[in-house]
Parts: C-alpha cells; structure tokens; sequence
C-alpha cells in the first residue's frame, strides 16, 4: 500500500478531511459540515459535534484514497475556540467558538490594566475584544466558577483534539498567538496577562514546536477516525499559519488570500511593525524567527453561506448550492447595477477599529435580483482583499503575488472578481486545501516522512488576469462600497452584544 498523510482541518462550520502523498499532493479530501449554537453573542459548539463531523470527514476520505496506508496524522484549527476540560482531557461546558464576544466587558477591563497598545506588542492582537480567549477565560472565571474550580487544562480546538488523540495536553505556538496570554516575540506564556485575568499559568498545556511528534494515535481514536492506531500524531497550526506554510509564504513578495468562513491574507515578515494606528493582526509563524501579518476580516464565505441559508433555501448545502450561486452571479455586471454589500456581519476588519459594524445591502431597486445580491456579497470580499492589499503595502510587505487558497478558490466568478476589482492576477495552488495541506505537511516533518524544514513548491492550477476593460466600473464600484462604509459608521455601535 502507498504511504500517506492524513490531515483534519477543523473549521468553524465544517471540518476537511485529506489525503495526501508525502510529495503533498492531495489524494482525496472530503467535508462534513455542522451548525453552531448561536443566541445573541452566545457562539457554542459541543464536542462531540467536533468529533462526530471528523469521524465522519476522515472515514469518507480514506473511503475515496484506496490503496493507501496513513503513517501520520495532521491538525489544523481555527483559533481562539477554547473550552475548559477535568485531567482526563474530557470538555466540562461547550466550546466557545471564536465568534463568541461575551467577555465584553472583561476585555475592557484588562485592556485598562494591560493598555492596548502594549497588549498589541506583545501579543500581536490589535484588540483586546470580548472573542479574546483571555476575556473569555476571565468571563468563565467570572461566571461560572463551580466549573472553573474543576477544571484542569484550559484547552484551544486543537490542544483539545491531540489530546484526545494521543492522551497528553498540548499546545503550539502558532495556535496559541490568538489568545492574548502568549507573548510572540520572546515565545512564552505573557505572566501579566494571566494575572490580570486571574489565570493559574498551570491550566496551560505544555506547548512544544510545530510539527513535534506528540505521540501515537490512540486506539480509541483510531477506531473513530478508521486510522491505523499508533501512527504518530503531531502537533500542527492554526489554520491560517498552516496555510500559508504550505502555500510558501515564507519568504516576503507572497501573499496569500483566503476566503473561507473568515476572510484573511498572509505576508510573512521577519521584523513585524505594530504601528499605533490601522492595526494589522501579528501572528507568529510556524517557522522560528518569522511571523505573519494577517489582516482579517471575520465573515467573507461565511457571509456567503448566511446569504445561502437564509436567503436561498431552495438551494442545497455544500458545493451543488454554491455553484448554484456561481452561477446567478455571472449573469450580472460587475458592480451588481449599483447594489453594494457591507460583509460585516461579525464586525469590521480590526484595521478598522469599528467591532460594532453591521451588514447591510444598499442600492436595490425594483429591478434587483436574488442574483444582484449574491454578487454583491461574494464582491464584498474582493472589497475587503484591496483594502488589505494597501494596509499590506504600508506595512512594507507589497505583494509581488496572491495566491488563493480556501473554498473560494474553488470559484473562478470569484475569482475573475477579485482580480478584476484589485486590479492584478490572482493565482491558484493546484492545492486549494492549503491549510489542510500545511497540517500534513507538519505531520511529515513530524514522522519523518519529509525532511524538516522541506515545503515542497506549490503547482499552480490557475491564474485570473484583471480585464482592462472593466477597471473604470470596478474603480467606481470599490469607490461606492468606501462611501457606503464611511456613511454608516457613525451609526454603528461599538457595545458588545450581550
């Protein structure tokens, strides 16, 4: 049988499941998707909707890649989603999901005590907000005491999901850059921030570097996931750092651009600026010595799927429903005949400094379509892409290229979209699964599989060139979608949602 990698990415409202050779190319890759509790600023997810949906996604995937035998295993994750859990790893509560902002006022709290801008030095974070999991952390202590005295780990998605896989408590720093206790610069635990909150350093797992062995894969786990057990487990990325790992943002002049739930780029710099005004996201790379700049917008495909769900309920779920989109959309002109869309559904990008920013639709008429504001949606996201292009720049990391990663480059409408209102080609890894790809990638350092510090160099599958012709309509576009901004953020309310 052929040797592989499998690698699980576990995203906010689904989890991929691949199979890749130890050349990283992508033999199968399979979704599960799942919904999230949501009420007010509430965002839970239990966990055995995690491990169902990863059961399910890793049993489909293997299904799909016969003949090959799994002789490691990758994760990725999104950040900041934590849960307290006993010592035997198991979860006391729900997870909260890293759009849960119910630490509101925690995180004012601290921000007084530990100043925003020393809070952005040192962690990378330009907000200290309610979603912080060291606001967060503080709420649980807060309000739900009785749990927190039981509790002995305090566990990020990921350190949860390798413990359940090889039994010990975990961690990685380039999954812990998100939580507002971890110092990026001198690569530890930030012991202010945790007195501050009123954090026992001793609910922390034992952090060890991106793609270390963490151990062999469980017999239980490896009867969920239909994986050899004993196969060796390492420790991954947060799932934009694996990325762009994979994807060779490594060196400066790459930038990659990913629309999945979030929206977020990624230029790596060896010497990070945090500049007091138009604050860019600063996270430590997976790579020693290099960290990521991330502008980062909360909802891009996620906004996408809300319009979907709640707009589109004859459509069905999953890809058949976006390509039904895809297509409605290519029937109307860039720029959607005046119709704009505000894609912040879960705030503003934090450059921004607007958390309390709201979606809106502007500009429809009579005439308007379903079609007109599914286009104006997926170009709000191109919106989004040349504002991050320019904060890019003034960080002194131009993009000499973009790369696309993420389900949104499974669009060319997209695609062509993106290029056309940014005005300059968007390419496309033969591996649009970057992520996945990145976790992998660390597995086979990790299991000897691929020498460290090997990244193989992406293939490219595609690439969209701005079409000269339309530069003046998407200029006018982009320019309208600026006004619409500038007009209603006054009215936005920077409070936190209960």
């Amino acid at each position: 049988m052929r040797p592989c990698i499998a690698a699980l990415d576990v995203g906010t409202t689904s989890v991929k499941a691949c199979v890749f050779t130890p050349e990283m190319e992508l033999i199968a890759c399979r979704v599960q998707e799942y919904a999230l509790d949501t009420r007010g600023g509430r965002v839970e997810a239990r966990p055995e909707t995690y491990l169902a949906a990863a059961r399910d996604a890793m049993r489909a995937a293997l299904a799909a890649a016969p003949g090959c035998r799994p002789g490691a295993l990758g994760l990725t994750t999104q950040g900041e989603t934590m849960v307290p859990a006993d010592a035997r790893g198991e979860a006391l509560r729900p997870f909260l999901v890293w759009l849960d902002d119910r630490g509101g006022a925690q995180a004012a709290a601290l921000e007084a005590r530990l100043g925003g801008q020393r809070f952005y030095e040192t962690t990378g974070l330009p907000q200290l907000s309610g979603a912080t999991p060291l606001a967060k952390a503080m709420w649980l202590l807060e309000n739900e005491p009785d749990l927190m005295r039981r509790a002995d780990r305090l566990l990020l998605l990921e350190d949860y999901l390798l413990g359940r896989f090889t039994g010990r408590a975990v961690t990685e720093p380039a999954v812990q850059t998100s939580t507002g206790w971890y110092d990026i610069r001198r690569d530890r635990w930030w012991p202010e921030a945790l007195e501050t909150a009123g954090l026992p350093a001793r609910l922390l797992p034992e952090c060890v570097p991106c793609g270390e062995s963490v151990g062999p894969l469980v017999r239980e786990a490896a009867q969920l996931l239909g994986l050899p057990a004993g196969i060796p487990v390492a420790a991954g990325a947060m799932d934009q750092t694996a990325a762009a790992l994979a994807a060779g943002a490594a060196e400066p002049g790459v930038v990659t651009e990913t629309t999945g739930t979030a929206l977020v780029m990624a230029a790596c710099t060896e010497t990070p600026a945090f500049p007091p005004e138009g604050r860019v996201t600063v996270y430590r790379h997976a790579l020693p010595g290099r960290y990521l700049y991330l502008p980062i917008g909360n909802t891009a495909g996620m906004a996408l799927r809300w319009f979907r769900d709640v707009c589109c309920p004859d459509l069905p779920a999953g890809g058949e429903g976006y390509a039904a989109l895809d297509r409605e959309a290519a029937a109307v002109p860039l720029g959607c005949e005046g119709v704009t869309f505000l894609p912040f559904l879960a705030g503003a990008p934090d450059q921004d400094e607007c958390p309390g920013a709201r979606g809106a639709f502007y500009g429809a008429r009579l005439s308007t379509t379903r079609a007109h504001l599914a286009r104006s949606v997926m170009e709000s996201a191109a919106f989004m892409i040349r504002d991050f292009l320019a904060d890019l720049e003034r960080l002194g990391c131009p993009a000499r290229e973009v790369r696309s990663l993420g389900g949104g480059a499974r669009s060319a409408v997209w695609l062509q979209m993106k290029a056309d209102i940014c005005g300059r080609a968007f390419r496309v890894p033969a591996c649009t699964e970057a992520a996945a790809q990145g976790a992998a990638l660390l597995a086979g350092w990790g299991s000897g599989l691929i020498a460290r510090g090997e990244v193989p160099p992406p293939r490219e599958a595609a690439a969209y060139a701005p079409t000269p012709a339309l530069a003046a309509r998407a200029e006018a576009a982009y320019r309208r979608y600026r006004r619409l901004y500038a007009a209603l953020k006054p009215l936005f309310s920077d409070e936190t949602s209960q």
